[in-house]
């Protein structure tokens, strides 16, 4: 192992979280986030609040929370095209599910969160793909797959 080795993986990190949503605690447990801008984003679950974590460098960190980077996780989808009145579509095992541009952007951190996952291949962030069936215009809880990071 290199001495500058901080985690082996990385499917499981701790990252500075806004606290702006939820009652000031930001994300919830089990909530969906994308977290950075541009061509690679990573796409994780928010996991547990931390207080024990401090953001290295100069960025003031608004909270601490630990997200899971990798697996499939039950999570509610929409059989939309997007979140803003698109048209309803049904989604199949395999089918992509997007971040749509509902949610909210932490400035400070870069983390996205508090969004629908839907069809939007429009102008949504692509986040994984569904195992389970979705009926046009249902909303329903499914199992998703995260997509790959890295």
């Amino acid at each position: 192992m290199a001495t500058n080795e901080a985690n082996r993986r990385g499917q499981n990190l701790t990252i500075a979280a806004p606290l702006a949503a939820n009652s000031n605690v930001g994300p919830k447990s089990g909530d969906p986030l994308v977290i950075g801008t541009g061509d690679s984003p990573w796409f994780g679950l928010a996991c547990v609040a931390e207080t024990s974590y401090t953001q290295p460098g100069s960025m003031v960190p608004t909270g601490n929370i630990s997200v899971q980077f990798e697996g499939v996780f039950n999570l509610q989808v929409k059989g939309l095209v997007d979140a803003h009145g698109g048209g309803s579509v049904a989604l199949n095992p395999g089918d992509q599910v997007f971040a749509d541009t509902d949610g909210t952007r932490d400035a400070t951190t870069g983390v996205y969160y508090g969004f629908t996952l839907d069809n939007n291949d429009e102008s949504g962030i692509y986040f994984g793909n569904v195992l389970d069936a979705v009926g046009s215009g249902a909303t329903a809880t499914v199992r998703v797959r995260l997509k790959g990071n890295g």
